[in-house]
C-alpha cells in the first residue's frame, strides 16, 4: 500500500495524473496511466556519457564557473604531498593519513576498490572508531590512518564473511590494540554527483518528512540528525549517519579526517594528544588548504551533473516506478526533493530532483549495525542513501553497496534491510520474478 509520505510527494511534483491503486492489484497495467517525468536532476542533468558517467559538468555553464570549478577539479585530483612542498598550494598532507588524493577514494567510475579478494581492504573503505555509546579510542580517536608520511600508519585492516556473507573487520597493527569496546565502523566512499542539490535543500523541506515518533503508525520513523556548529544548531544531511551539515563541512571533514589536511573549518590536524607525531612534523601553513581551494573543491563538487535517466522500456520503468512504491521503499527512498533560493547558483536554485532519499536517520535493524554511534546517530541508524545512478554504479567491477561494502548486487543490499525496512524487504522478497525484474529494471535506470 502506497504510504502518505509517498503520495504527498508525489501529488505535489512527481506523478502527474497518477491514479496509483491501493496496494490490492498491484500488477495492474498502467497504459492509460499518464506519468509525467522531469530530468532527474533539472537544470544539472546531463545526458548519459558511458565514458565519464560521474564527471561531467553542468550544461549551460558559463566561462567563470567553468573555471572555479575546473579549478577545483584540479585539486580534487591532485595528489597532495608533506610539508614542506615544491608545491605550496598542495603541501601540507598528513602525517597520518588515508590517502593522498580526494580521487583516491572516489573514482571517476564512481567506486574504488573495497573488499580485495585477497582479504585486504582497499581505499574504498574507511574506518571510524567508536563504541555504542560515541566515545573514541583515546590512542587512535575517532578514525583509524591506514597511512602515514612518516613512520608508520596506525595499522591496516583485513576482512572475511562470516556464514551469512557479513564481512568481519580485524585490525592489524604494531601499535596499541583498541581500547575495550572500540569498534571498527566501515564506510563506503560514494558516487558524489548531485551532491551539491542535496547541499542546496531547505532544512524545511527535509523536516516536512521527519516522523521521529511514527506519529501516523505507518512504521516509518525518519529523524533529523542535529548538529552544533558554531554554537548554533543545523540539520546534518552527509555522510552515512548525517554527520556533516553542508558541502563545505563534508569537504573539510574529508580533508582532515581521510589526508591531515586542515581547514578553516577543522584548524586542527587529526592526532590525538597521545600522538605526538603531528606536533613533531612540519605543516603546510594554518590553514594547508586556503578558503579559496575549499571554495574550488566545493565549486567543482557542486557543478557535477547527474547522468540523466537510461530508460529502455518507459512501460517497464513506470510499472516498476509503482511497484517500488507499492512495497513501501518509497516511504524511505522518497523519491523527490526541492533545492531553495541560491544566489551562489541561480542555475540549481527551486529545482525539482529526484534523488530517492529523504536525508533522514532511520533505523536498518541489528544486522546493519557495527556498534559505533557517531553524534547522535545510534549505530543502527543510517541516513537514507541517494540511488540516483544506482545502476551505473553496479555495472562498476568493484561496486559494493551498503555502508561496509557486504552487498555486490543491488537486490543483495535490498535483502539486508531490516528495522524499519523489514516490511519493504519482505514484500520484494514475495514478489512475482516478472514484477522484481521491473522493480530492479527500474533502480538500474534511476
Amino acid at each position: 500500500m502506497i504510504k502518505k509520505q509517498y503520495l504527498l510527494a508525489a501529488a505535489m511534483t512527481l506523478l502527474a495524473g497518477c491514479n496509483f491503486n491501493d496496494g490490492q492489484n498491484k500488477n495492474a497495467p498502467i497504459n492509460d496511466e499518464v506519468i509525467t517525468w522531469q530530468p532527474n536532476a533539472g537544470n544539472a542533468t546531463a545526458e548519459f556519457n558511458p565514458d565519464f558517467p560521474f564527471l561531467q559538468f553542468i550544461p549551460g555553464l558559463n566561462l567563470a564557473e567553468l573555471g572555479n570549478a575546473s579549478k577545483g577539479r584540479e585539486l580534487f585530483t591532485a595528489e597532495w604531498t608533506a610539508a614542506p612542498g615544491s608545491r605550496p598550494l598542495l603541501d601540507g598532507l598528513g602525517p597520518l593519513t588515508i590517502t593522498s588524493a580526494c580521487s583516491n577514494c572516489h573514482f571517476v567510475s564512481g567506486r574504488t576498490p573495497s573488499l580485495k579478494a585477497n582479504g585486504e581492504v582497499g581505499l574504498g573503505l574507511l574506518f571510524r572508531l567508536g563504541d555504542a555509546q560515541g566515545n573514541h579510542d583515546p590512542y587512535y580517536g575517532g578514525q583509524l590512518q591506514t597511512a602515514a608520511t612518516t613512520g608508520s600508519s596506525e595499522g591496516h585492516v583485513s576482512w572475511q564473511f562470516d556464514t551469512n556473507k557479513k564481512p568481519i573487520f580485524t585490525l592489524i597493527t604494531n601499535q596499541m590494540e583498541l581500547n575495550e569496546g572500540i569498534n571498527l565502523g566501515p564506510r563506503l566512499s560514494p558516487q558524489l554527483v548531485g551532491i551539491g542539490l542535496l547541499d542546496l535543500v531547505s532544512e524545511q523541506d527535509i523536516l516536512t518528512r521527519e516522523d521521529e515518533f511514527d506519529i501516523n503508525n505507518d512504521g516509518i520513523s525518519g529523524r533529523a540528525h542535529w548538529r552544533t556548529v558554531n554554537d548554533k544548531k543545523v540539520l546534518g544531511r552527509f555522510g552515512w549517519k548525517a554527520m556533516q551539515p553542508s558541502l563545505e563541512h563534508q569537504s573539510a571533514g574529508a580533508l582532515q579526517q581521510d589526508m591531515g589536511l586542515t581547514t578553516s573549518i577543522n584548524p586542527n590536524e587529526p592526532c590525538t594528544p597521545l600522538q605526538t607525531i603531528c606536533a613533531e612534523q612540519p605543516n603546510g601553513g594554518s590553514p594547508e588548504v586556503s578558503d579559496a581551494s575549499l571554495f574550488a573543491i566545493n565549486d567543482f563538487l557542486t557543478l557535477l551533473a547527474v547522468p540523466a535517466r537510461r530508460i529502455n522500456d518507459q512501460n517497464e520503468f513506470d510499472q516498476g516506478s509503482r511497484i517500488f512504491a507499492d512495497i513501501g521503499c518509497a516511504q524511505c527512498h522518497q523519491p523527490t526533493l526541492t533545492t531553495s533560493d541560491s544566489k551562489q547558483y541561480p542555475l540549481l536554485a527551486n529545482q525539482l530532483i529526484y534523488p530517492y532519499s529523504d536525508l533522514l536517520l532511520h533505523d536498518m535493524g541489528e544486522d546493519l549495525s557495527d556498534n559505533v554511534k557517531e553524534g547522535d546517530a545510534h549505530p543502527r541508524e543510517w541516513r537514507t542513501p541517494p540511488l540516483w545512478s544506482l545502476g551505473l554504479i553496479e555495472k562498476v567491477e568493484d561496486s559494493r553497496f551498503l555502508h561496509d561494502g557486504r552487498a555486490a548486487t543491488i537486490e543483495e543490499a535490498i535483502l539486508w534491510h531490516g528495522g524499519e525496512a523489514i516490511n519493504a524487504k519482505n514484500e520484494f522478497s514475495q514478489l512475482s520474478t516478472e514484477d522484481k525484474k521491473m522493480l530492479l529494471s527500474f533502480l538500474r535506470a534511476i
